[in-house]
């Protein structure tokens, strides 16, 4: 079976922002608008007078901590007292994954504000959630896309430069995780079609990601620019918005779920620890070792050539492998159908070579 789902609207421009409330009249009057307390005051003024230019009323509720079921039913409860018809979403992945679940919950629909590019999560028709204390915990298919996407590209290329590496890489992992799955499925038209999105936007970021980055960095806003974002949210999204009842995908994900159960992992980004998840696949794959080194010479131009260490693993390094490991079979074990990564032994290992490989690169560059 296919499911397809998508937003109605992707509207992505400089300053958008201070046309919101045109667009967002469309989907509803009263709002709930859920956001963290930084990207709330990105938006600033220009976004709140233009939803009060267009007769939108709203409400605010600062978003901490992790998309957890009880935080979002907490949500759902302040939807159903105030009577709105329509959650807004202000932030990264985490604030926009809590309003879409909010929306499937409350059957309102969901407008996806992103103020940065670390993941496709304002596009996604699933969201990731967690455990109070950021442990992992579920992924929970929507009802729906977010009706509405307005990506201030402004605003998204001129945050914190670790945020679009991080959406950089987490959107080469969709080649790169879902292409070889074509070596056992290559007559799935779904599958086909991901690869191929995936490898349009693969392709978008080696050219125009690193521009992208230095442009934001001096507050300039070029095609490049436009071009990065569109592939991690847009493109990326894309991919993702196709499934069918088979699991095609690749190790990166799964270690980075797993990662999540040792606590020092969590002050990293979805995306950093994607990148090393990636650089362990290809080991696993047995890339030769160029081939692995050449990926982190991608991803240096990223500031994503990790170690171990990096990503929050420097202490009981043996036990903490042997969790990830563990985890990552028990519970996301879809990967081995293409034939690695079978054993909890070949994953430590893979683990530590990876591990191994980094570091020399970084020593010899």
């Amino acid at each position: 079976m296919l499911t397809v789902k998508t937003p109605i609207e992707y509207i992505n421009q400089p300053d958008i922002i201070e046309q919101a409330g045109k667009y967002i009249k469309k989907y509803g009057s009263k709002a709930l608008i859920i956001g963290s307390r930084t990207p709330l005051k990105v938006v600033g003024e220009r976004f709140f007078k233009s939803l009060m230019e267009y007769e939108i009323d709203y409400s605010i509720e600062e978003f901490t901590g992790f998309p957890t079921l009880k935080t979002i039913e907490r949500y759902v409860g302040l939807a159903g007292e105030r009577g709105v018809n329509l959650i807004i979403g202000i932030g990264g992945g985490k604030v926009n994954d809590t309003a879409k679940v909010v929306g499937s919950k409350t059957k309102l629909p969901v407008i996806a504000v992103p103020t940065i590019a670390a993941t496709c999560a304002a596009w996604a028709a699933c969201s990731i959630l967690y455990k109070e204390d950021g442990d992992f915990d579920t992924v929970f298919l929507n009802d729906l896309t977010p009706r509405l996407i307005l990506a201030d590209t402004r605003i998204i290329a001129t945050a914190p430069s670790r945020f679009i590496n991080a959406g950089i890489v987490d959107t080469l992992a969709k080649w790169i995780e879902t292409e070889p799955n074509l070596a056992i499925a290559e007559d799935d038209i779904t599958l086909r079609l991901s690869v191929a999105g995936a490898k349009l936007a693969y392709d978008i970021l080696v050219k125009s990601g690193p521009k992208a980055v230095e442009d934001g960095r001096n507050n300039i806003i070029t095609k490049a620019t436009l071009d990065t974002i569109d592939a991690i949210i847009y493109l990326a999204g894309f991919v993702g918005s196709f499934t069918s009842d088979k699991f095609y995908g690749g190790f990166a994900h799964p270690f980075y779920n797993a990662s999540t159960r040792l606590p020092g992992t969590r002050h990293r980004l979805h995306g950093e620890k994607v990148a090393f998840g990636l650089l362990v696949q290809l080991v696993l794959e047995n890339k030769p070792e160029t081939y692995v080194t050449d990926t982190i010479k991608l991803f240096d131009h990223f500031q994503l050539a990790l170690t171990l260490e990096d990503i929050g693993i420097k202490d009981h390094t043996v036990e903490d492998l042997h969790i990830i490991a563990t985890s990552i079979l028990k519970e996301f074990p879809g990967f081995i159908q293409l034939g690695y990564g079978k054993t909890t032994d070949e994953i430590e290992a893979a683990i530590l070579r990876t591990d191994k490989i980094v570091k020399q690169f970084l020593n010899e560059k």
